[in-house]
């Protein structure tokens, strides 16, 4: 370890833990790195990893079998953009629902693991280059080593001055030579993230896209590291936020990604409402660019709207968008005869209601329970309506990722904890 390295550690174990669980000495910590052995990437992180772990193994992605990471806590996975992501067929690791292992996602390592296991990370941009942007006062960049981030002032990148008024920027270098062109990372447009329990954003890069597309976050088991940059390339802050990462990771066995969000590599694209609003309101473009997300029919309707009509179509219609099957947004107008969107307790609970009533009101009630709750009683009996949604209520949230529907958290259900205060590093292990 260097000794700026070792000097961060003894630093950080004066300071107090700030999470329900303690991080890991790093110490104690086995990591199975799987890529390409004997490549003079896998040997950079072998080399900077030996020394600060308890011991470092490498296997090869190409022939991993899942067995191999026993007696390991986390595993790093190196898996490059090489060949065609549509013609991908699985993932070394097997299938999502058997993979329980803490793992680091290593620049695109992210976005192959969503195209393969339809979780968050498949929507985004190979653009991130290794500056930190807007990183949060989060435990991951204070133990167990204290992240030296060392903040320097650029341009704001052309492509965010919609978003970012200010001339200049600060970020936090990971490389020590800032004017080289590095290899880009794969950072994730990370617009729907506080929805998800089980997600932590923890700061975003440069990239050419937007300045809240993540860089480091997480989601259940797994730590999307995007920089593309090995050890031997990052300088001291680089390094000790990878050491971090991995401690980190290494207390969420419990934890799971749990909605299937198809990425858009392979599935057609989703939309999310907030971004047909910010189109039709003028803050990020206009109602044309909103073409490609409506249903022609939907937006041929908006676009003859003036600007002081838009806030009353939104309250009337905008609110009741969902999905078509090809992945365009278009008013559903069952949801909209109910009255109440379909992420809101209200809507649970005035459909269970009119499933008592006779006639077309109780078709539709369940037709939209069906929908938006495909987890609940498969008959449209209101009792036992009732009754699941009072037992299972605190552990259910909506998302419009992957299907506009809601979805049980089975961590916290387990833990007998609501899901909105089950967040966080509340999730790690006991």
């Amino acid at each position: 370890m260097k000794p700026a390295l070792l000097a961060s550690l003894l630093l950080a174990m004066l300071v107090p833990p700030v999470s329900a669980s303690a991080s890991k000495d790093l110490g104690e910590i086995r990591v199975l790195y799987v890529g390409i052995p004997q490549s003079d990437r896998a040997r950079d992180f072998q080399e900077f990893l030996q020394p600060n772990l308890a011991a470092i193994g490498v296997a090869s992605r190409h022939t991993f079998r899942p067995a191999e990471a026993e007696g390991y806590d986390v595993v790093l996975l190196d898996w490059p953009q090489e060949g065609e992501l549509r013609d991908q067929k699985g993932h070394p690791f097997g299938p999502l629902h058997e993979w329980r292992r803490p793992t680091v996602l290593l620049g695109s390592a992210g976005l192959r693991t969503a195209v393969a296991w339809q979780v968050r990370g498949g929507s985004g941009c190979t653009c991130l280059y290794p500056f930190v942007y807007g990183a949060t006062q989060h435990e991951l960049f204070q133990r167990p080593l204290a992240v030296p981030l060392t903040r320097v002032r650029r341009p704001t990148p052309g492509v965010w001055a919609g978003e970012i008024k200010a001339t200049e920027i600060e970020i936090v270098p990971l490389v020590e030579d800032r004017s080289r062109s590095w290899s880009s990372g794969w950072c994730t447009y990370s617009g729907d993230f506080e929805r998800h329990p089980e997600v932590e954003w923890f700061c975003s890069g440069i990239n050419d896209k937007t300045p809240t597309a993540a860089a480091l976050w997480r989601q259940g088991n797994l730590f999307h590291f995007g920089f593309e940059q090995s050890p031997a390339e990052m300088n001291e802050t680089g390094q000790a936020l990878l050491l971090n990462a991995i401690a980190y990771i290494s207390r969420f066995g419990d934890d799971h990604p749990i909605a299937v969000t198809p990425s858009v590599v392979v599935a057609s694209p989703w939309y999310l409402r907030s971004q047909v609003q910010s189109r039709l309101e003028g803050r990020n473009g206009g109602i044309s660019d909103a073409a490609r997300m409506l249903d022609p029919a939907t937006f041929a309707e908006v676009s003859k709207l003036a600007a002081s009509e838009v806030a009353a179509w939104w309250k009337a219609s905008g609110r009741f968008l969902h999905p078509d099957p090809e992945g365009r947004l278009t008013v559903d107008r069952d949801l909209q005869a109910l009255g109440e969107p379909f992420d809101t307790p209200a809507f649970v609970a005035r459909a269970i209601e009119q499933l008592r009533a006779d006639g077309e009101a109780a078709r539709r009630a369940a037709l939209l329970l069906s929908r938006y709750l495909p987890d609940g009683p498969a008959d449209s009996d209101a009792k036992a309506w009732e009754q699941w949604w009072k037992k299972n209520a605190p552990y259910l949230f909506a998302l419009e990722a992957g299907g506009f529907r809601w979805h049980l958290d089975p961590l916290a259900q387990k833990r007998r904890v609501p899901t909105a205060e089950l967040r966080g590093p509340l999730r790690a292990d006991p």
